[in-house]
């Protein structure tokens, strides 16, 4: 009798145990590019070090390449209504629902890496209070390095551009491409390559990561620097699935996520020129713009961008007006 009282008690405390034990999360995350891509491996890293130092309390899965089946424009919302937990969102694709998000994305408005992060750490405040409406907040940003252009035949000068058939990724593609003169067509990274094979595409707009994840020279022999973006990427979580989590299981998180994004940061640099020196062993001839060619550009970019801001809302102005003051432009 002793012996099953024992035994009764120890189950009890077992599975009293077992109840008071935190529950472990798991959240699927998307992922809109390839595995091997930096974006990517970042989030792996991420999503490792998030694992380790919570004991595996939290565990972030990877899908990259899109392969929850969910599409850049359809982000912000997916997000918003919980069928994500967490996701890698392009601020260019989102600016259907939220066009203040694209400031990061507009046409020639930085130069350098400096530039690029100043306009985001500005527009920061902006870009938390619209995410707050679509019940999401930012772990981290990443960059990509800026976006050239990819052709069958060289591109000299903006009347060379008239007529190309090409694929861009966001809003600011098709309107680059309307001022321009070519034929932009928005559709996601995974189609492109077949679109270029069937002869619907000449051309494509993106990085030079990028090319080199398409194997752009197997299709298209010159990548034109005409660095019209360098697009921000947030990794973006849903406010339900956040403050579920434990306080102390979210203050580890967030400093993970503030050491990726630096790494992610500094890291474009590097990608963009180990990219370009494949592009050109595989044997495509990369060319930076001239002169009168960037006057161009730049023209068409204040073009693009006075009226994008009319869209945009005064929050998108007034940074704009900040940056415009750091920076001289």
């Amino acid at each position: 009798m002793k012996k099953v009282l024992i035994l009764i008690i120890g189950l009890i405390f077992a599975f009293g145990t077992v109840s008071q034990a935190p529950a472990k999360d798991t959240w699927p995350m998307h992922l809109n590019y390839p595995a091997g891509n930096f974006h990517s491996k970042g989030a792996q890293e991420f999503a490792d070090k998030v694992k380790e130092a919570t004991k595996g309390e939290l565990e972030i899965v990877l899908h990259p390449g899109a392969a929850l089946g969910f599409k850049g424009p359809e982000l912000l919302r997916s997000l918003a209504e919980g069928q994500l937990a967490i996701a890698e969102i392009p601020t260019g694709m989102v600016e259907g629902d939220a066009p203040v998000l694209a400031l990061t994305a507009q046409p020639f408005i930085s130069t350098n890496t400096f530039e690029q992060r100043l306009i985001y750490q500005l527009a920061k405040p902006a870009y938390k209070e619209v995410l707050k409406k679509f019940n999401q907040m930012t772990l981290y940003t990443s960059v990509w390095p800026f976006s050239g252009i990819y052709t069958q035949r060289p591109i000299k000068s903006a009347a060379d551009l008239k007529g190309l058939k090409m694929r861009v990724y966001d809003g600011t593609g098709l309107a680059f491409g309307k001022l321009t003169g070519i034929a932009a067509r928005k559709m996601p990274f995974s189609e492109v390559y077949p679109a270029m094979k069937a002869g619907l595409l000449d051309s494509m707009y993106t990085s030079s990561v990028s090319g080199v994840d398409a194997k752009a020279w197997e299709v298209l022999k010159h990548f034109t620097r005409i660095n019209i973006v360098g697009p921000v990427n947030m990794i973006n979580v849903n406010l339900d699935a956040w403050n579920k989590l434990p306080e102390n299981t979210r203050e580890i998180v967030l400093e993970i996520a503030e050491q990726m994004e630096d790494k992610m940061w500094n890291l474009a640099g590097d990608m963009d020129r180990k990219s370009l020196e494949t592009l050109k062993n595989n044997g495509m001839t990369v060319s930076d713009v001239s002169k009168a060619f960037r006057k161009e550009l730049d023209e068409t970019g204040k073009k693009l961008r006075s009226e994008w801001v009319g869209k945009a809302g005064g929050e998108a102005e007034k940074v704009l007006k900040q940056y415009y003051g750091i920076t001289g432009r």
